[in-house]
């Protein structure tokens, strides 16, 4: 007795190979008519049918080029050229376009492609058209791609201008899937054979009524249990959330309290509490979103601020000469998305009203950084901070190598680092084989009494702050930061539920 045999066809089994009984090979969508079934009933059937190969199944992969409706500018000075018998004074032609920008790529991309020439003269330069021939082999492509042309049929002639095009964003690449599907010669005989028993589909109330009332005999369909299962993908938390719930219970067994804040904050304790000159490149736009007039007017020259100002002008009584300039309330009051948790964990200072203290932060911090596989704009920083009398770098040190133990690193190392709000100072980095480069996990050091002092604190404050995403890089062993964030569907459902062991 062969396999069709003993598993007899499923109703809509069948009627998928009826459609395909013909035996030519129909696209998807030609089946899903054929058979007269929904599509995933005709996918799932595909799948029962291809493990029992009674069809097989064909995928290929079609790639579209279409231009897009924008016009390369370099089009534009040409046909301006072409409306003025070939030459226009460079103002005269730079006043047709939207931007000085605009104009002056268009006018290079011309120039280097040899399309016009740039003449001086006395009134100002006059451009002048000088070959047409590109510029009609550029309109040429771009008007056989207006519609979608498959990539393949491109000439060679065209790929340069192709991968120019791809590049500006002027033409989109589109994938096109092509699923084909045919009848087996098993299929065929499996569609043939004699199936005229019925089978009822599952056992019901109904069904046992059925048979004590009549008597007749009911044949459940047989279950083939080599059959592939249907997949299964339960609700889960992101691998982010899953691993910000195991920091903080790190964090939670090693005796600290959880705070949390707003993540706008004014400069006054982004940067100023933090003994951060109001002249630091790090407050520069370039690496700080500052939210456009927005101002804590709140914020006066008085208790801690007033302090905070004064370390910053002479040390205010620190033991520090400060830095020796003009403290600008203004600056102090403008907001920024924080660029990391310690404008909470430096709160958190001046609120323990010099008791010791045991706190950390797990939250999103803001950079303007420029996107790579180890750095994003948005990110999470987990921050901590112990006060308490006697502390020292070697506390420090005791806590982070704990800290990073319970999280599965062993091979952590603390180098000598600078940053202004803390002295001594050290950088957490962990070596990451991956992509065979140290990582920095963030920096740590001993709040410098500039910070302290004027917030009332005189127990020594160990203070630390370090990013969350690229430790999760080493526990999913994945290469690329901007992949946990991605939206891959299939890699969140498939992905194992790593462990701290994974990375020891």
């Amino acid at each position: 007795m062969n396999e069709t045999e003993r598993a007899p066809l499923h109703p809509i089994e069948r009627k998928v190979l009826t459609g395909l009984g013909s035996g030519k090979a129909l696209e998807f969508d030609s089946l899903v008519l054929s058979a007269g079934l929904l599509p995933d009933q005709v996918r799932r059937s595909l799948s029962w049918l291809s493990s029992k190969a009674l069809v097989t199944v064909q995928e290929t992969s079609t790639f579209m080029l279409v231009a897009t409706s924008a016009e390369p500018p370099e089009l534009l000075i040409v046909s301006k050229l072409e409306a003025s018998n070939g030459s226009l004074p460079m103002s005269e032609l730079k006043a047709q376009f939207k931007s000085n920008q605009e104009f002056s790529a268009a006018l290079g991309r011309a120039s280097s492609m040899g399309w016009i020439s740039i003449v001086p003269q006395q009134g100002g330069p006059v451009i002048v058209l000088k070959d047409q021939a590109g510029a009609r082999k550029l309109q040429s492509l771009l008007s056989m791609l207006t519609g979608g042309l498959e990539e393949s049929k491109v000439g060679p002639e065209f790929r340069m201008l192709i991968v120019d095009l791809l590049k500006r964003g002027l033409v989109v690449r589109k994938e096109s899937r092509v699923m084909r599907i045919a009848i087996t010669k098993a299929g065929a005989e499996a569609l043939g054979g004699t199936e005229n028993e019925s089978y009822a589909e599952k056992l019901t109330p109904e069904l046992l009524s059925s048979i004590r009332s009549s008597g007749a005999a009911v044949k459940l369909r047989p279950i083939d249990v080599r059959a592939p299962s249907a997949s299964f993908f339960p609700g889960r938390r992101h691998p982010v959330k899953e691993f910000i719930n195991e920091v903080r219970e790190v964090y939670l067994s090693m005796g600290f309290v959880e705070i949390a804040g707003n993540s706008i904050q004014s400069s006054f304790w982004n940067f100023d509490a933090l003994f951060t000159p109001q002249d630091h490149p790090a407050r520069e736009m370039q690496d700080t979103f500052y939210i456009k007039g927005g101002r804590d007017e709140s914020l006066q020259r008085r208790d801690h601020v007033d302090r905070v100002a004064s370390a910053h002008e002479d040390g205010g009584g620190t033991g520090s000469r400060g830095w020796r300039y003009g403290w600008d309330i203004e600056e102090a009051r403008r907001l920024v998305l924080r660029t990391h948790n310690t404008a909470l964990t430096v709160r958190a200072t001046m609120d323990s009203g010099d008791r010791e203290t045991r706190v950390f932060s797990v939250g999103r911090v803001y950079r303007n950084e420029n996107l790579d596989y180890k750095h994003l704009a948005e990110l999470h920083q987990m921050e901590g901070i112990v006060i308490g009398e006697g502390l020292n770098l070697r506390h420090l040190m005791g806590v982070l190598t704990r800290f990073y133990g319970k999280l599965g690193m062993s091979g952590v190392k603390l180098w000598p680092s600078y940053f202004p709000y803390t002295e001594p100072s050290m950088q957490v980095m962990v070596y990451y084989d991956k992509v065979g480069k140290w990582l920095e996990m963030g920096g740590s050091g001993v709040f410098r009494p500039e910070v302290t002092l004027p917030l009332g604190v005189k127990k020594p404050v160990i203070a630390w702050g370090c990013g969350l995403e690229r430790l999760l890089m080493l526990r999913l062993g994945i290469e690329d930061i901007r992949a946990l964030y991605n939206n891959d569907l299939d890699w969140l459902r498939r992905r194992e539920i790593a462990s701290s062991e994974d990375i020891l």
